[in-house]
C-alpha cells in the first residue's frame, strides 16, 4: 500500500475495522485472495453496530436479501468476524480506491474518522460498477443513503466540525470513545500494571467523589510521584468491586487532550468538542472523567485553545451530576489554578508526596515480575533494593517512584542487549552460510563440481554450528540466567549521573580508606588541610553526616600559591571522575547586590529571566559537583545569603521558581583573609624553615592560627555562615622541600602528555633543584614553578623534537634532560 492507504487505514473507526475483518472472511469463504468492493459492502451490512448498516434497515431494506442478491449465498454464512486478524487483510486495487474515496469524503466533511457510513457512501459513489448498478436496482443510491444519514444519526454537537454549507454527517463513535480510554476496562483486560500502597490518597479521592456537590478531586503533585497511577489505583479497585456501592457501576474515562485539539482549525472547535464531552459525562452518571495535566486544559495559552476552557468547566463542575478528576503538579497548580479562585474551590485537592524508600522497594517488588516476563531476564532481590537507594541518592532531578522503575526497567533492557550480543555469533554465521550458498550455486551453475561439493561440506558444518548456538541460546532464555545484579544497577547510575561506578560501589569503602593518603600523594606540604578534607568527606559518604546537606562544605585560608584550589580539583577528580566536575565561580565579580540574580537568574520581568543563573543552571546539568566560590569576603552580604540556605538545607529555587539540589556537591569556599599572618608565622610559614619542627608545636601552632583568624573571619563573614560550614581549613607556607616535590608532580604530568608519542623524559637531580630553586616564591608559593618547567625544560623538549623529531621518528625513547651553565641540554 501506499503511504496514504495507511493513513487511511489509521484513521478508520473501531466499527469500520471489524466490518473490513468480516469482509475479509467473507472473500476467504468466497475462495477470493482479495477483499473486493462487493466483500466491503457485505463488511458494513452484517456488522449489526455499524451505522451505515443500522442506516440501511431504518430505509426498510433486508440486509440478508441484499446480501444474497449481491453475493448469491445467504448472509449468515459470513457471520465469523474472530477468526481474521488486521494484519491478514489483503484489499484489492478497487477496494483500496473505495478507501481512498471514503476518506475524500470524510475529509470534505471534516470529519476526524473514516466509518462505515464513508466506506458506504464511497461504494454508492461509484454507480458505473458492477456492484454500484446492482446496488441502484435495489434501490441505494448515493443521494437517498446520504439523506438518511442526516435524518437517522444523532450526535452530541461538538465532536466533529461542520462544513460551511450544508449539514454535518454524525459517526458512529461517542465522544468520550474517540477521545478517552476506559481505565476500568483496560483494568478488567489486565493491561493496567498492578499499582502497591497509596490507601490514603485513594480513600480521600473515593471520599471527594462520593459527595453530593463538588465531587471533583484534584490530584497535586511533582511529575514521577504517582498521580496517574493514582486514578488507575482506583479504576482497578472499581474492576474489582472493592469501592462503595455507589461506585460499583462507575467507568473512568482518561481524556486525551490532544486528539480532541487535533484537526480543531476554527475558533470555538476545541470548546464545542469539549461541550460535547461534558454532555455526554452528565447523560451518564457513572461516568467520571480524568483529565491529566488538567492545566493545558484550563490554560488560555496553549496553541489551539484560544478560549477560556474554565469558563466550560465550571457552571459544570459545581453541578453534582458531572464528576471529573484533574491531576497537575505543584507548580502549574500555582501558577494557573491558584489564581482563579472561583475554579480551585470546585476541585478538593490531593496532594501526593514522593513515595518512602520502603514503599518504592514494594511497588518494585509488584513491578518486577512484569519487567523480567518483558526483558527476560531475572532480577535479584538486592538489585531491585540498591535500584532503589541509588535512585534516590543520586538521581536529584526526579522523583521516587518513577526514577527507580525507569532505572530498573533500563537495567534489565541493558542485560538483556547485553547478553543477546554474547550470540551476535550466530549471525555472522548466518551471513557466512548465505556466502557460501552463493559460491555454490554459481560452481553448479559453472560446472565447478569440486568446489561446489567443499561449498556444500561447508555449508553443512556452518549448519550445525548455528543449531548448536541456537540451542545453546534457547536452553538459556528459558532457564532465565541473564540476572540483572547490583553491578548492573551501578552501571546505569554511573551513566546517567556520570559518577564513576567506583564511587557507586563496594569499591568506594577501599577509595574513602586510602583518601588521605591520595589526597597527600597530589597535594604537597598540606598535611593538616588533607587530613581535615578527608575525614569530613568520609562522615558524609558513610552516612554519618546529614544527607540533606551538601556532602561537605569548607573555608580554605592561606597565601596564594599553596594548593587550595589544586586540592578542590583533586578531590573533583576522585568523587567525580573527572576535573570538569568542578565549577568555578569567582565572588570579585558579586561585589554588588543585584549580583544575587548571576547566581539563580533574574526574576521574571527582568532582562535574562530565561537565561538562567550561572550557579544553578551549572548544577542543573551537573547536579555531582564540586562547587569553588573563590575570595569568599569580595561577595555582597547578599550573594553569601544564598550559601546560608544551600549550606543548611541542600536546595536553592532559582529565578525561574524551580529547585535546584546541592545535596550531591561539596561546597569550597577560599578565602586570602589572614594570609599575611599564615605566611609570616614561624611554625605554619617561612620562618625557621630549615630548622626541624615538632609534630606538636605545628599542631598547637595550627590550632592557634586557626583561632586567632576564625576570630578574624567573624569580623567579614557573618558568624552564622561559619557555624554552618563542616570546617576552616587552614592552608600552611609552602617550604623549598615541597617546591621540589611539586617539581616531581609536574615531570610526572609531563611525562604523561609524551606518552602518546612515545617519549619518555627523566630529568637529572641538578634540573629539579635549578627549577625548584628559581621557580619557588615566597610571595607567590607554587604557581611560578609550572612557568619555570614550561619555559625551561618543556622549551628544550619542543626544540628537540622539531629537529629531530623526523630524523628519528619511531627510535626516540627516553630523552635525557641536563643543565650546564643554567642552560638546559636534551640529549
Amino acid at each position: 500500500m501506499r503511504s496514504k492507504d495507511v493513513s487511511v487505514l489509521s484513521k478508520l473507526s473501531d466499527n469500520a475495522k471489524a466490518s473490513l475483518k468480516i469482509a475479509s472472511e467473507a472473500s476467504k469463504l468466497l475462495s477470493a485472495n482479495e477483499v473486493a468492493p462487493h466483500h466491503l459492502f457485505v463488511g458494513i451490512v452484517l456488522n449489526s453496530k455499524s451505522l451505515a448498516s443500522r442506516t440501511i434497515l431504518t430505509m426498510g431494506f433486508d440486509i440478508e436479501k441484499i446480501t444474497k442478491e449481491i453475493m448469491g449465498v445467504t448472509g449468515t454464512d459470513f457471520i465469523t468476524i474472530e477468526k481474521t486478524k488486521e494484519t491478514d487483510i489483503r484489499l484489492s486495487s478497487e477496494s483500496q480506491e473505495v478507501l481512498r474515496e471514503a476518506y475524500a469524503i470524510a475529509h470534505k466533511l471534516s470529519h476526524v474518522y473514516v466509518g462505515t457510513e464513508h466506506i458506504l457512501l464511497a461504494l454508492l459513489k461509484a454507480d458505473k460498477t458492477e456492484l454500484g448498478r446492482k446496488l441502484y436496482t435495489q434501490g441505494l443510491d448515493y443521494k437517498s443513503v446520504e439523506e438518511a444519514l442526516f435524518n437517522f444519526a444523532t450526535y452530541p454537537a461538538g465532536i466533529l466540525s461542520k462544513p460551511e454549507n450544508g449539514p454535518s454527517m454524525i459517526m458512529e463513535q461517542s465522544a468520550l470513545a474517540a477521545f478517552g480510554r476506559d481505565l476500568v476496562k483496560e483494568s478488567r483486560e489486565g493491561k493496567l500494571d498492578p499499582i502497591v500502597g497509596r490507601e490514603e490518597e485513594i480513600e480521600k479521592m473515593v471520599n471527594i467523589i462520593s459527595r453530593r456537590k463538588k465531587n471533583n478531586p484534584l490530584i497535586v503533585g511533582e511529575a514521577g510521584v504517582g498521580k496517574t497511577a493514582l486514578v488507575e489505583a482506583l479504576a482497578q479497585r472499581i474492576a474489582d468491586g472493592n469501592v462503595p456501592q455507589a461506585l460499583k457501576d462507575a467507568k473512568i474515562v482518561a481524556l486525551d487532550i490532544s486528539s480532541i485539539m487535533a484537526g480543531s482549525k476554527m475558533r470555538g472547535d476545541v470548546e464545542e468538542k469539549m461541550i460535547a464531552i461534558i454532555k455526554e459525562v452528565t447523560s451518564s452518571p457513572n461516568t467520571i472523567l480524568f483529565i491529566d495535566e488538567i492545566h493545558n486544559v484550563l490554560s488560555s495559552g496553549i496553541p489551539g485553545v484560544p478560549s477560556d476552557m474554565s469558563g466550560i468547566l465550571k457552571p459544570a463542575l459545581t453541578r453534582g451530576d458531572f464528576r471529573c478528576i484533574g491531576a497537575t503538579t505543584m507548580s502549574e497548580y500555582t501558577k494557573y489554578m491558584e489564581e482563579d479562585n472561583a475554579l480551585v474551590r470546585r476541585f478538593q485537592a490531593v496532594l501526593v508526596e514522593e513515595t518512602s524508600i520502603a514503599d518504592t522497594i514494594k511497588i518494585l517488588r509488584r513491578i518486577k515480575p512484569i519487567l523480567e516476563a518483558h526483558h527476560n531476564v531475572r532480577i535479584g532481590k538486592e538489585a531491585l533494593e540498591t535500584a532503589v537507594k541509588l535512585s534516590d541518592r543520586y538521581v536529584s532531578d526526579r522523583y521516587l517512584p518513577d526514577k527507580a522503575i525507569d532505572l530498573l526497567d533500563e537495567a534489565a533492557a541493558t542485560r538483556k542487549l547485553a547478553v543477546e550480543k554474547e550470540y551476535s555469533q550466530i549471525s555472522d554465521l548466518m551471513n557466512e552460510l548465505r556466502t557460501t550458498q552463493l559460491e555454490k550455486e554459481t560452481d553448479i551453475k559453472k560446472g565447478r563440481m569440486a568446489e561446489a561439493l567443499e561449498q556444500k561440506e561447508q555449508e553443512g558444518t556452518l549448519k550445525k554450528k548455528i543449531k548448536q548456538l541456537e540451542k545453546e541460546r534457547s536452553i538459556s532464555q528459558k532457564s532465565r540466567e541473564y540476572e540483572v545484579d547490583i553491578t548492573t544497577i551501578r552501571n546505569v547510575v554511573s551513566k546517567w549521573t556520570g559518577i564513576p561506578v567506583a564511587t557507586l560501589g563496594s569499591d568506594e569503602r577501599s577509595s574513602l580508606i586510602n583518601l588521605e593518603s591520595t589526597l597527600g600523594r597530589k597535594v604537597v606540604g598540606q598535611e593538616e588541610a588533607v587530613q581535615s578534607v578527608a575525614s569530613a568527606i568520609k562522615r558524609a559518604r558513610t552516612g554519618i553526616s546529614d544527607e540533606n546537606r551538601p556532602w561537605a562544605s569548607f573555608l580554605f585560608l592561606g597565601p596564594t600559591g599553596v594548593g587550595k584550589t589544586e586540592l578542590a580539583k583533586v578531590l573533583t577528580k576522585i568523587l567525580f571522575g573527572d576535573e570538569d566536575r568542578l565549577i568555578q565561580i569567582d565572588m570579585s565579580e558579586m561585589m554588588e547586590m543585584h549580583s544575587v540574580s548571576k547566581l539563580i537568574g533574574s526574576p521574571p520581568g527582568y532582562v535574562g529571566y530565561r537565561e538562567g543563573g550561572q550557579l544553578t543552571e551549572k548544577i542543573r546539568q551537573q547536579p555531582h559537583s564540586v562547587i569553588l566560590f573563590d575570595e569568599i569576603e569580595k561577595a555582597h552580604p547578599d550573594v553569601l545569603n544564598i550559601l546560608l540556605q544551600i549550606l543548611e538545607y541542600g536546595h536553592l529555587t532559582d529565578g525561574k521558581g524551580r529547585r535546584v539540589n546541592f545535596k550531591n556537591t561539596v561546597i569550597v569556599l577560599t578565602s586570602n583573609i589572614g594570609a599575611e599572618e599564615i605566611r609570616k608565622d614561624k611554625v605554619l610559614g617561612f620562618i625557621n624553615e630549615t630548622e626541624e619542627k615538632d609534630e606538636e608545636d605545628v599542631e598547637n601552632a595550627y590550632q592557634s592560627m586557626k583561632q586567632a583568624l576564625t576570630k578574624e573571619l567573624r569580623e567579614s563573614l557573618r558568624p552564622e555562615l561559619l557555624n554552618r560550614l563542616d570546617d576552616i581549613v587552614i592552608f600552611r607556607s609552602l617550604t623549598k622541600e615541597d617546591a621540589q616535590k611539586i617539581v616531581e608532580l609536574l615531570i610526572t604530568e609531563l611525562n604523561i602528555r609524551l606518552k602518546d608519542q612515545g617519549i619518555k623524559v627523566t630529568i637529572d637531580k641538578k634540573v629539579k633543584e635549578y627549577i625548584a630553586n628559581e621557580g619557588f616564591s615566597d610571595e607567590y608559593g607554587a604557581r611560578p614553578l609550572r612557568r619555570m618547567l614550561q619555559d625551561s625544560v618543556e622549551n628544550a623538549i619542543a626544540n628537540y623534537l622539531l629537529i629531530h623529531g623526523e630524523e628519528e621518528k619511531g627510535i626516540i625513547k627516553t630523552l635525557k634532560i641536563n643543565i650546564k651553565d643554567k642552560e638546559i641540554i636534551v640529549s
